[in-house]
């Protein structure tokens, strides 16, 4: 069966270069294409695609949130967005996400489409200057955490209570439950579970023995 990919981008010229070019692969179909993120989540809902293109500043709703609703809603769609900016805001989200591919438009409807191929075949695809900018985002990240931070986050990891983490360290629960407040914030995110999957997606811990943090 075809590798079946969506296309969501306002602006035309580039979907139109874009599903020309994957026309002529092998084994790739576009199966439905939008300009908008509320047309396209609603396209996304019914046709189901192997693989979403999306531009993160689509109008109505950006790429960004609809990377964030497939996941929510657990569809098995691969994500590549596409930038024309090296926005650090913007990668940090999208590595929270965790996105398979984030490419910068400049480079381009043909290393849009070799990545879309990389997607489709379970690897990951991101332009040069995003990787660069996302490894040092994650390097200033883990150098904003304490030691005393690093070593709760791990223990909430395995799974330990605030209680068993301040009997662990010899500490009170109430500074326990400060740390946490502090990682939370700088994780942004607002519970355990978020600030654990948060810290794996930036590669600051390993997912605990037996769970392969399926998303």
């Amino acid at each position: 069966m075809p590798i079946r990919v969506f296309l969501a981008d306002d602006h035309p010229p580039l979907r139109l270069g874009l599903r020309a070019l994957l026309s002529t692969l092998p084994d790739f179909e576009v199966v439905g294409e939008a300009g908008d993120g509320e047309e396209a989540l609603a396209l996304l809902e019914r046709l189901q695609p192997d693989v979403a293109v999306l531009d993160i500043r689509l109008p109505r709703r950006d790429g960004l949130a609809l990377a964030r609703e497939i996941q929510r809603r657990g569809w098995p769609i691969r994500v590549l967005l596409l930038s024309a900016y090296e926005d650090d805001a913007l990668i940090r989200e999208a590595m929270a996400i965790g996105v398979e591919g984030y490419l910068l438009k400049q480079e381009g409807v043909e290393a849009i489409a070799a990545a879309v191929q990389s997607v489709a075949r379970g690897l990951r695809a991101f332009s040069p200057e995003i990787l660069t900018r996302a490894r040092a985002l994650a390097l200033q990240s883990i150098e904003g955490l304490t030691d005393r931070e690093r070593e709760i986050l791990a223990l909430v990891a395995e799974g330990l209570t605030n209680r068993a983490i301040a009997q662990r360290l010899g500490i009170s629960t109430r500074t326990v439950e400060y740390h946490l407040g502090q990682i939370f914030q700088r994780l942004g995110v607002n519970n355990r579970a978020a600030a654990v999957r948060e810290a794996i997606r930036r590669g600051w811990l390993q997912w605990p023995s037996g769970d392969q943090g399926s998303r």
